[in-house]
């Protein structure tokens, strides 16, 4: 295959790489509480697309990416469902955000997979959904 044949493909695979963006719905638990309830709640939830949960300790943490027509209404949707999960787990300190930011800071510490930094960087992001923008 010459140049001219490959040059196109590879800038079509590297732009459609680009493009997946989707993280999905993780849970992280390090406790010993039930998490299904978070995940079920959140997967028939038709509003969400993505979601990140962390649990640890005495904290649960809650990022969302909604979806594109319900984005006028994030941060109703985040305290309905803060309420919701207040509810399940009455002994947690729950937080949960609408914000890209949450999701992607959130996602970004389960991905490291450092427990020992958890409590000291949940504290930090529940400080970033405090915070007016």
């Amino acid at each position: 295959m010459t140049i001219r044949k490959l040059l196109p493909l590879v800038f079509i695979l590297v732009l459609l790489a680009g493009c997946s963006t989707s993280i999905g719905f993780k849970t992280v638990n390090t406790t010993d509480q039930d998490y299904q309830q978070v995940e079920k709640l959140l997967k028939e939830d038709k509003r969400i697309k993505n979601a990140v949960v962390l649990i640890h300790k005495d904290r649960l943490i809650a990022g969302l990416r909604v979806n594109t027509f319900e984005r006028f209404k994030k941060r109703k949707i985040a305290k309905e469902l803060s309420k919701e999960l207040e509810e399940m787990y009455p002994d947690l300190n729950v937080t949960v955000s609408a914000d890209s930011k949450v999701l992607l800071e959130t996602n970004k510490l389960i991905e490291k997979e450092n427990e020992q930094n958890y409590e000291e960087k949940m504290k930090k992001i529940s400080a970033l959904v405090k915070e007016e923008t």
